[in-house]
């Protein structure tokens, strides 16, 4: 009976082992849910996956909302760009995401964007091997976080952070860019209301939502955004994106130019020519404050929500950025 249980058990592991393998092999996404320090976090993966050890290791950080689904396709795109050779992951900001504990009292705790920035410097001191060659790529606020990362890591005996590649930064002056003018009143006195919003959302049948949900974004969006919606339309979710949202309005001001100077060897911005959130005078505000930084203005049209129609494209650029 020992023996049979000890066989069942070999080709259990066996098994997994294989699909594990075939996961790579393909370049398939697999998702991963947990606590990282009592915040819930979900991971997704190309290539090799949390459990290994990637050599070649690109990571996404989000923006805001920070549903790591959101990228999936870029993810998807870069590893095949890139031969395999690198595996792609993307962490979720904490509480973004549904793996979410009850909401009853007691588990209601929000978190800002200090807190998000602990989240990943957590995630990176507990889940990056010693010695991966580790390629940041941030998105939005995420550039922001990218930033601290830098600062937080520099001469660390483990991580090395060997290039970093921020896509449509919102590092500086939010709250005064259009986008931050026109929102900042919703996110100080709206908040509830548009959680109250979205549980009344939550309680429509499936089917009505997902119609609703694609008429919204029309039929060139893709696909892995009109899910990852579905896992934005939670209130902890939306409550969690709401305060973030608000906090980074008060909080990202000034422009970490000492930071970008002493890292401005390893770090591409990438500007929308047209972004209400970064719009083109802080591209050129960067270039002469940090002289010799590499700073770009997209040429393509492409708008700060790359996510939604423009993955392929970003990944092409990311792809052929790591390549020179």
């Amino acid at each position: 009976m020992s023996a049979a249980f000890q066989l069942l058990e070999i080709m259990k592991n066996y098994n997994s082992s294989m699909a594990s393998r075939a996961a790579v092999a393909c370049g398939a996404v697999t998702k991963h849910s947990l606590m990282l320090s009592g915040r819930p976090t979900e991971v997704l993966c190309v290539g090799q996956g949390l459990q290994e050890a990637p050599q070649h290791l690109v990571l996404f950080i989000p923006g805001n909302p920070g549903v790591a689904s959101y990228y999936k396709r870029t993810m998807e795109h870069l590893y095949s760009l890139m031969g395999g050779s690198h595996s792609v992951w993307a962490v979720s900001h904490a509480g973004h995401c549904v793996n979410l504990p009850s909401l009853w009292p007691g588990n209601q705790h929000i978190y800002n964007l200090e807190e998000q920035i602990q989240h990943k410097i957590t995630f990176l001191e507990t889940h990056i091997p010693a010695g991966t060659k580790l390629t940041l790529v941030g998105h939005s606020i995420g550039c922001k976080i990218i930033l601290r990362l830098l600062q937080h890591f520099e001469n660390h005996p483990s991580i090395s952070i060997t290039q970093s590649y921020l896509l449509f930064p919102t590092i500086e002056r939010m709250k005064v860019s259009p986008n931050g003018v026109k929102l900042w009143p919703v996110l100080k006195y709206l908040r509830w209301f548009v959680v109250m919003l979205v549980c009344v959302v939550c309680i429509l049948p499936g089917k009505i939502l997902d119609a609703l949900l694609r008429l919204y974004f029309g039929s060139s969006t893709y696909e892995c955004c009109v899910d990852a919606t579905k896992e934005l339309l939670n209130p902890r979710v939306v409550q969690n994106m709401l305060w973030m949202a608000r906090d980074e309005l008060e909080k990202v001001v000034d422009l970490d130019v000492d930071v970008l100077r002493r890292h401005r060897d390893k770090v591409v911005l990438y500007y929308g020519a047209s972004d209400a959130w970064c719009p083109v005078q802080y591209w050129e505000g960067v270039r002469e404050q940090v002289p010799g930084v590499r700073a770009e203005l997209c040429d393509r049209g492409t708008p700060h929500a790359f996510v939604l129609r423009y993955a392929e494209p970003i990944a092409e650029k990311v792809a052929h950025w790591m390549g020179s």
